[in-house]
């Protein structure tokens, strides 16, 4: 796609071979700057938080060249779920090393190489009983840079109602 024109080119090219591997590839998030593609890899594809083998990957769009994220990955646990901050130096991501059940969202430091730093889990004010007593988990983790104004009962009754409404 040239972004200047708005053409679409004729050429279909496959960026990440999983195949090869007998793997499925999901996720792909882009660094907003183009430099660097991170997507999950895991062996059946679909939902990858829920299969342990699931690990962060990235693809260095400059060189061609692919590595799994080791640094950042749980040994044991999936990791998936990921994205860019706007400045394209910090990745929140969704991991389940903490239970191996419930998702937590984890930050990292992704340096102009593509190397990532130990993850940490988002800070709470006492973080090991906010996490232990919290039954639920975390999905489609964002960065934002502002206040995110969100009526849920307003969509939910829009969502169960018979009318086919759109809304923005």
């Amino acid at each position: 796609f040239n972004p200047q024109t708005g053409q679409v080119g004729t050429k279909v090219d496959t960026v990440i071979y999983a195949s090869k591997d007998s793997m499925s590839v999901s996720m792909p998030r882009p660094s907003n700057d183009g430099r660097f593609l991170i997507y999950c890899k895991d062996k059946f594809g679909g939902i990858p938080v829920t299969h342990h083998e699931a690990d962060l990957w990235i693809l260095d769009l400059q060189t061609g060249v692919s590595r799994c994220m080791t640094e950042v990955n749980s040994p044991d646990y999936a990791d998936a779920f990921h994205n860019w901050s706007s400045n394209d130096r910090w990745m929140v991501f969704g991991s389940r090393r903490e239970d191996g059940t419930h998702t937590r969202p984890f930050f990292t430091y992704v340096d102009k190489n593509g190397v990532g730093r130990k993850p940490f889990v988002l800070p709470q004010h006492d973080p090991k009983n906010y996490y232990a007593e919290l039954q639920m988990s975390y999905n489609c983790l964002e960065f934002v840079k502002g206040p995110c104004n969100f009526d849920a009962k307003g969509v939910a009754s829009k969502l169960t109602n018979d009318e086919n409404i759109q809304f923005q």
